[in-house]
């Protein structure tokens, strides 16, 4: 009897330890974001017919990302000045007409190289872009170029964006994360835009490299998402580990060029995402990605 006493003594504070120890857990990862309910998988679509659909559309080394849900259509970057003809041919095919909204991510070519043609084609309500100091704005031909074409489109409602800023568009909500802060390198001004549609979240970062992840982290803010666009086309310049972990994907898409002169995506961002059993689409292999949602699922479907 005596020994049942002590080993009741023993195993009763063990097994409070342990329910103690579950419950720290269980509130941590409710905390820090590790155990949300993501997606085991993407699965494949049959079709794309959700209420949420998002193109990142094969234009070689550059981004252009086509985002529609409900009436609200979404244009981010474009590509190129030589793709300008094959992305506007893209958004008519698609049947676009009018643009809600147009995001210049920031004044490289390879981003916004195509946006005067697109301006030029479509009805385009509004432009979000980034503010520079007189010192610090771009010099470049696309940028003046894009500048131009808003000047042309008087009914374009024209949107200096910061991190912090809150936007929504029908069922579509945005948080603006980046640029914190002003930097001297056009990378780090480009915006970085979480788009939420139901329990589903993408978050697009343009060509954000370490610094600007970093502001983002020190600002606390709730970087989780479905989806990573990966930044700077798979550079080794972005995707810190510790702006991965933050971001926590279930799936990663990597817009680059076939074969291009940077190496992208470098090996050492892909190992990062299989080691962490990330599914990841290319555009240089995929060809056009999409990805639909009906607020809880994701579905994808590549060109190629």
């Amino acid at each position: 009897m005596k020994s049942k006493k002590k080993l009741q003594r023993i195993l009763l504070p063990l097994a409070l330890t342990l329910i103690l120890i579950g419950i720290g857990v269980a509130v941590w990862l409710a905390a820090s974001g590790a155990g949300k309910n993501r997606h085991a998988e993407i699965k494949d679509a049959a079709n794309t017919n959700f209420p949420l659909r998002v193109d990142f559309v094969d234009v070689g080394q550059g981004d252009g990302i086509l985002i529609r849900c409900g009436n609200e259509t979404i244009v981010i970057d474009g590509g190129e000045r030589d793709y300008a003809g094959a992305f506007v041919a893209y958004l008519r095919n698609e049947k676009v007409s009018d643009i809600s909204c147009y995001i210049a991510s920031h004044p490289h070519n390879d981003h916004i190289g195509a946006a005067p043609a697109v301006f030029s084609a479509f009805n385009v309500h509004m432009l979000m872009t980034t503010a520079f100091s007189e010192l610090n704005t771009p010099t470049n031909v696309s940028y003046e170029e894009l500048l131009t074409a808003v000047e042309a489109e008087r009914d374009c409602e024209v949107l200096f964006v910061k991190a912090g800023d809150t936007f929504t568009f029908g069922e579509l909500s945005l948080q603006i994360f980046a640029p914190v802060s002003e930097s001297t390198n056009h990378n780090d001004m480009s915006i970085v835009v979480k788009a939420t549609y139901g329990d589903v979240s993408f978050l697009f970062t343009g060509d954000a490299e370490f610094e600007s992840e970093q502001a983002m982290l020190d600002a606390g803010f709730d970087l989780r998402a479905d989806v990573l666009k990966v930044g700077h086309h798979g550079s080794s310049s972005s995707t810190t580990p510790a702006f991965f972990r933050a971001v926590d994907p279930a799936a990663a898409v990597i817009s680059c060029g076939k074969d291009n002169v940077y190496g992208h995506p470098h090996r050492e961002v892909l190992q990062m995402f299989e080691n962490a059993g990330i599914s990841v689409y290319r555009t240089d292999r995929d060809g056009t990605v999409t990805i639909c949602s009906d607020g809880v699922d994701l579905f994808v479907r590549r060109s190629y």
